[in-house]
């Protein structure tokens, strides 16, 4: 039976996204980030990796904190995951398609349905490092999504899109702009560029 990596198996399951998602929900898990539901903003709490997909993630994150979102797709495209990739697509589970797009070979679907099915189960799944214990919380949402995070508001704030750019006033794309938010009468969430409804559930941490 091929065995898989926590990052392996999110890669054949779910792609380069699901494989930052373990990175993030490691990190979360270990008190390390914060996730803010209400701004979707993820913020580094403790500068500490486990590996070089976390340590990616926490370079991607200034101290100030940044978007979810657009940490998540950074680190879906580092070279980090992609060098994790190659060692599927060598492996023969995974195959480069169109313009590079990861796809699983015949073999890797056989894996993933197995992978899946093991992880829905409870059971140890081809995790080498878990052999003999059942799936730890990074490993199902590696194999299932994020359906199988347990924590619901982490869950929600996982499951949304990135926040679409604000429609800014004509005057805004004319030289010497008035970027002064008090003349602008724009909020400080619509200043950045971008809208949140501040409605949405709150800006409480996950």
């Amino acid at each position: 039976m091929d065995e898989f990596t926590t990052y392996e198996i999110a890669l054949l399951c779910g792609g380069p996204t699901r494989a930052a998602q373990c990175a993030l929900l490691a990190l979360y898990g270990q008190r390390r980030v914060r996730v803010s539901r209400g701004t979707r903003r993820v913020t580094v709490v403790e500068r500490e990796a486990d590996d070089k997909v976390q340590l990616a993630l926490l370079d991607e994150v200034p101290d100030t904190g940044f978007q979810l979102g657009y940490v998540l797709d950074a680190v879906a495209e580092s070279d980090e995951v992609a060098a994790i990739a190659g060692g599927l697509v060598e492996r023969g589970v995974l195959r480069r398609g169109f313009r590079g797009r990861l796809r699983p070979t015949r073999k890797g679907r056989a894996a993933r349905r197995r992978l899946r099915a093991d992880a829905g189960a409870g059971t140890p799944s081809g995790l080498g490092a878990l052999t003999g214990a059942a799936p730890d919380p990074v490993a199902r949402l590696a194999a299932l999504g994020t359906a199988a995070v347990e924590d619901a508001k982490l869950r929600q704030v996982m499951e949304m899109d990135n926040p679409k750019p604000l429609d800014l006033p004509y005057a805004w794309a004319l030289n010497g702009v008035n970027r002064n938010t008090e003349q602008s009468r724009l909020s400080d969430t619509q200043y950045s560029g971008y809208y949140y409804d501040s409605n949405s559930g709150g800006s409480g941490n996950c």
